[in-house]
């Protein structure tokens, strides 16, 4: 018989003498109970809470403006961002590698060979999770407490400075499309201004709000003043004839109000610029014109106003951290289990009480059968 035949033949009454079976398993579980305490597992843990400088300021401003610039202001980064976006970045492959090079990781004197295996060990002992109030959380878990510290540490780092790399990049963009939305806002504003000009040159216009209000009050007192004339010819015409002194007055008065309205119905031009019924006819391209003066207008303040708070953004980004560090990187006080081992202990304990107790109890034969040679021990 060949020495695997011998083994396997072993193993087989081991399985069906019943000491031999509890042996092993009291020996297993022996084992299995030191590998939960030793080697003693240490977590080191610490707690950052990121920050979001300025974008709620923007998102704030551009809102009061108007609903329409919502829109803009997501796209600026005027709203919060979100706790994922953070998990993101603290999971990302920059801020890895960036604690692999902090610690020298790789290298003549660092722990591993390649990049590669200290990636995989890191992902294995370093979690990266949020906690309620959109908090970051960084847990280490190794056998060397000093080692668990030093990779929390990095990684807070790490994280922090990832996500002012990314702020910082941010407002440059922000910057970059601010800048070139407000040199377009000044250009339109600078072009409505002209053409308003322009339109006030031709027309020997100073102030056309106030010259188009005087002429239409002028239009409305001449036929006013005409209605009332004719009441008051009609009522004298009742009791004068038609050779009475007031009634020609009145007559010709009359006239001479429907000659000034004939005169303002025509369009003309005079040395103070045009009549009632020419300022009709280019009330229209005024409104126009005026129109986009006060949208040009509306523009660049938004833009200017924009610009200041982004000029503001880029001093808070300077001064201010971007990340807060809750709790700095500590060891847990209590003591730590290896969770594969209490795993397989537990898994190991289920096992023995199924086949030692519960299946005996309900008649469940596991075992049929004896080995050739061997007693079988129940």
């Amino acid at each position: 018989m060949s020495a695997i035949d011998q083994g396997r033949a072993a193993v087989v009454r081991a399985v069906h003498d019943g000491r031999m079976r509890r042996r092993v398993y009291a020996v297993a579980a022996l084992l299995l109970a030191l590998l939960c305490l030793w080697p003693q597992p240490h977590v080191a843990r610490a707690k950052i809470l990121p920050q979001d400088n300025g974008g709620s300021g923007v998102s704030a401003m551009l809102n009061a403006l108007g609903g329409q610039m919502s829109g803009f202001a997501n796209l600026l980064g005027g709203a919060r961002t979100p706790i994922d976006v953070y998990l993101v970045v603290g999971r990302s492959e920059n801020v890895m590698v960036d604690v692999i090079d902090r610690l020298r990781l790789v290298g003549p004197s660092g722990r591993y060979a390649t990049v590669d295996k200290a990636r995989i060990a890191l992902a294995r002992k370093v979690d990266v999770h949020s906690l309620p109030g959109g908090v970051i959380e960084v847990e280490t878990r190794t056998h060397d407490a000093a080692e668990a510290k030093a990779l929390t540490f990095a990684y807070v780092s790490a994280i922090s400075d990832r996500i002012g790399t990314l702020g910082r990049e941010r407002i440059v963009a922000k910057r970059k499309v601010v800048d070139e939305r407000f040199g377009q806002a000044v250009r339109r504003l600078s072009r409505a201004e002209a053409a308003l000009n322009e339109f006030r040159r031709r027309n020997r216009l100073a102030e056309p709000e106030a010259q188009f209000g005087s002429a239409l009050m002028l239009r409305a007192d001449l036929e006013a003043r005409l209605q009332a004339k004719l009441v008051q010819l009609q009522t004298v015409q009742r009791f004068a004839g038609a050779e009475n002194v007031q009634l020609k007055a009145l007559q010709s008065e009359i006239a001479a109000l429907r000659a000034q309205i004939a005169r303002s119905a025509q369009p003309a031009e005079g040395a103070g610029g045009p009549n009632v019924a020419g300022l009709a006819e280019v009330s229209a391209e005024y409104l126009n014109l005026y129109r986009d003066y006060r949208f040009a207008q509306a523009l660049y303040e938004a833009y200017s106003r924009l610009s200041e708070q982004v000029a503001v953004d880029e001093l808070t980004a300077e001064s201010a951290a971007d990340v807060q560090l809750l709790e700095r990187p500590h060891l847990d006080a209590g003591r730590h289990y290896n969770i594969p081992a209490v795993a397989l202990l537990a898994a190991l304990l289920l096992l023995a009480l199924f086949t030692e107790v519960y299946a005996p109890a309900t008649g469940i034969a596991l075992f049929r059968g004896a080995p050739a040679g061997g007693d079988v021990t129940p």
